[in-house]
């Protein structure tokens, strides 16, 4: 089971939530707010329960992002129940959704492949009953993903919902017990895709990660704000040229911020020049 990477679950309802929060070890860790919170033991899991409907799984996604402290590399998951005119209990990964509301459309990544086959999801402001195998029909999809994309990568945005209802199986006859066994019956395969977000969400932390050039030089040079930032992607490249050789033997006759960062700019614009020239 996949356990050991920062992941953060926005869920409409405690039946959707249940076998997730089973499964993880997750424990209460704030009712007091707005929409209640769980994580596990090593805090790097966290979900929270947003209710039913746009404005609330909006607001949840961004409350959970800033009480669980997420960091750029979270894999963030909208997982649901859904309408759709396919097979009871089925399982779907989203790679189009459209809001209803404002006919905005987004395209979640489709950069993994798995065993959960793709579609449409419709998000409504209001249920409805007039099933179509064209897209699923939810009412928190699109807020939900709208808000994720501002704080992470695309890539590691992941929407899976499950059909619940349909012109067979009438929506009026879905209860808490029937949600609980839809994600139980499932969770294989939403395991099974959450080990390629595990890869993708490594690949992004060693992105952010700082190198040790970096921390060398700011524990010796004073950086505002956006040197640092500048600071950051220049030894990045410098690792990648170098191959994280110590750079300090390069600028150790430098004596501020600016004139370390001209010096590095200066050399790896010529290690790249060179390497067009090979």
């Amino acid at each position: 089971m996949t356990k050991s990477f920062s992941m953060r679950w926005v869920i409409a309802l405690k039946a959707e939530a249940k076998e997730i929060i089973k499964q993880y070890d997750l424990i209460s860790f704030d009712h007091e707010g707005p929409f209640p919170v769980y994580k596990n033991k090593s805090q790097d899991i966290w979900l929270t329960i947003s209710g039913i409907g746009q404005i609330n799984s909006s607001a949840a996604t961004m409350h959970l992002f800033h009480k669980s402290n997420a960091k750029p590399w979270s894999v963030w998951i909208n997982l649901g129940i859904a309408g759709y005119e396919a097979t009871y209990g089925n399982i779907y990964q989203i790679d189009k959704i459209i809001a209803e509301n404002n006919s905005m459309v987004y395209y979640p990544s489709r950069t993994l492949v798995s065993k959960i086959p793709y579609t449409t999801l419709l998000t409504l402001d209001k249920p409805r009953t007039n099933y179509t195998d064209k897209y699923m029909l939810d009412m928190e999809g699109s807020a939900f993903y709208q808000v994720a994309n501002k704080i992470t990568s695309h890539e590691l945005i992941l929407v899976l919902k499950i059909v619940s209802d349909n012109s067979d199986y009438n929506v009026k006859n879905i209860n808490s017990t029937k949600i609980e066994r839809l994600v139980n019956q499932n969770f294989s395969k939403i395991n099974d895709i959450l080990i390629g977000y595990h890869k993708l969400s490594s690949e992004e932390t060693k992105r952010h990660t700082l190198s040790e050039n970096y921390q060398k030089v700011i524990s010796n040079f004073h950086f505002t704000v956006s040197q640092k930032n500048t600071l950051n992607n220049l030894t990045k490249k410098w690792d990648a040229a170098f191959n994280g050789s110590n750079l300090m033997d390069e600028i150790k006759r430098c004596k501020d911020a600016k004139s370390i960062l001209k010096k590095l700019n200066t050399i790896i614009n010529n290690n790249m020049i060179d390497w067009e020239k090979n």
